[in-house]
């Protein structure tokens, strides 16, 4: 597959930063995968659903429109029509979203999305198994990693400005116990794509981990 780069990686090895900014470099768009599923969470908790309805909660996902729009250079992301960019992060959903994106029906659902996306535009797409399930035939798959204790780091700089009563002691517990589950997980469980280009960007920067990714991109086109 020539039309979608794939890079996937644990929770803040920098996906994000790095997969918008690859995308941008290339031209293409660029989707956090995680998003679909923290839009599917939105809706899940506006309608109280439990998350132990799995009729309901698939339901949600096989009825999700997802579109991505620029707003003054930047993506904003639309769910049902709607820009839920500003809650995809909101911590209730951050709560739920581990055990809702485990369940497999909920993955199938999703997949079909993500195809979707694609086949609209020449994408970039970040995620956890994005390289190794959804799009194992991308010419250009990378696995992007750093330590636990940089990643940590990363987000608990992140968490801080918004509230400076998080300390990074918890921070990094969270996320220990977070790559335990994505690792561990029966469904897609976090895995370094058979023949992806691994980087671990704990000493590099957004744009030098970037600069990594077009070195390997030209030099297999």
């Amino acid at each position: 597959m020539e039309n979608v780069v794939t890079i996937d990686g644990p929770t803040s090895s920098g996906k994000n930063s790095v997969g918008f900014l690859l995308a941008q470099k290339l031209g293409y768009q660029y989707i956090d995968s995680g998003s679909i599923y923290r839009a599917g969470c939105i809706f899940i908790l506006r309608n109280d659903i439990s998350i132990n309805d799995l009729e309901k909660v698939v339901e949600v996902y096989k009825n999700l429109q997802i579109e991505i729009k620029l707003s003054d250079h930047e993506p904003r992301f639309f769910a049902n029509g709607e820009d839920v960019t500003d809650h995809l992060h909101n911590p209730e959903v951050t709560k739920i979203v581990p055990a809702v994106s485990a369940i497999k029906e909920v993955r199938e659902a999703t997949k079909v999305i993500q195809y979707r996306l694609v086949n609209s535009r020449n994408t970039v797409m970040t995620g956890r198994d994005i390289g190794s399930e959804i799009f194992p035939e991308a010419k250009h798959r990378f696995f992007l990693t750093a330590s636990v204790e940089t990643r940590a780091k990363r987000r608990f700089k992140q968490l801080a400005e918004k509230d400076s009563t998080v300390r990074y002691e918890d921070v990094l517990s969270s996320m220990e116990e977070r790559d335990k589950q994505d690792e561990t997980r029966e469904v897609s469980p976090l895995r370094i794509p058979e023949g992806a280009t691994v980087i671990d960007n704990s000493s590099l920067t957004v744009e030098q981990t970037v600069e990594e990714m077009l070195k390997h991109i030209n030099a297999s086109n």
